[in-house]
């Protein structure tokens, strides 16, 4: 791989999914590039990767995705020429039925889920044309399969995130670029709490008496994803803890 071949471009790396991505690559990375809003949390990643790969060349954005101006930011400072993108950066908030949910959380999850990652995709793409290679990467979920009750918003905006990318694919077919989604399923991170406006006893409820999947489950898939020979393409890996039969299926002790 070529050093432009081997840098990364990483939302919502600050923490869960994202940041376990960023460990689990920076051994084999020239470049990450870094996108979250918390500066606090990149610097702690920040020493972390450089323990991992004192050589790493590491560029922390600190940025809010879903401002208007994140993408000229993004162009601006050369931050699109990549080989890969990983569209990891999604939130789900409440689990309300849609009459009794808060409008500015229901628009919040379709701009950070869906309309973010189509602009960023959109932008990262005709470099990556230009440069003959690359790889898309969006991690969606399982819900973008299936629904459940007050999740109405957030499976759609996965099933909107899933028929893109299948989509985006088609378009891209031969031409070296690599289109695909991984969809988990229960994974202990962050994401229960930022749902449950950090309240920890319905975030432990989400888990208890089950084993869920780690951020870092997710990671070894990515990296496998990546990692196979350029001909070969892994359309979507879905992926879900032993104890987890559907969306709606978990088995409790």
């Amino acid at each position: 791989m070529t050093l432009k071949e081997k840098s990364y471009l990483i939302t919502g790396a600050s923490s869960g999914i994202g940041k376990a991505i960023a460990l689990r690559l920076a051994s084999k990375s020239h470049t990450l590039k870094l996108i979250a809003r918390r500066k606090d949390k990149l610097d702690l990643l920040y020493n972390d990767l450089i323990k991992i790969n004192p050589k790493l060349k590491i560029d922390l954005i600190v940025q809010d995705i879903n401002d208007p101006h994140f993408i000229s930011f993004l162009k601006d400072h050369h931050h699109l020429d990549v080989g890969t993108l990983i569209s990891n950066a999604g939130i789900a908030v409440g689990k309300d039925y849609v009459e009794n949910a808060n409008w500015d959380d229901l628009e919040k999850m379709i701009q950070t889920n869906f309309l973010s990652l189509v602009k960023l995709t959109h932008a990262v793409l005709p470099v990556m044309k230009k440069n003959g290679f690359g790889d898309i990467l969006h991690v969606s979920s399982i819900s973008g399969h299936q629904t459940y009750v007050g999740g109405a918003v957030y499976a759609a905006t996965k099933h909107a995130v899933h028929a893109f990318t299948k989509a985006l694919r088609e378009e891209t077919c031969g031409q070296n670029i690599r289109v695909m989604q991984i969809s988990p399923g229960m994974v202990e991170t962050e994401f229960s709490l930022n749902r449950f406006n950090q309240d920890e006893q319905k975030a432990r409820q989400v888990y208890e008496g089950m084993t869920p999947l780690k951020a870092e489950d997710i990671a070894r898939h990515v990296d496998f994803m990546l990692s196979e020979p350029r001909h070969v393409t892994i359309d979507e890996l879905t992926t879900t803890p032993i104890d987890q039969g559907s969306v709606n299926t978990v088995r409790r002790s």
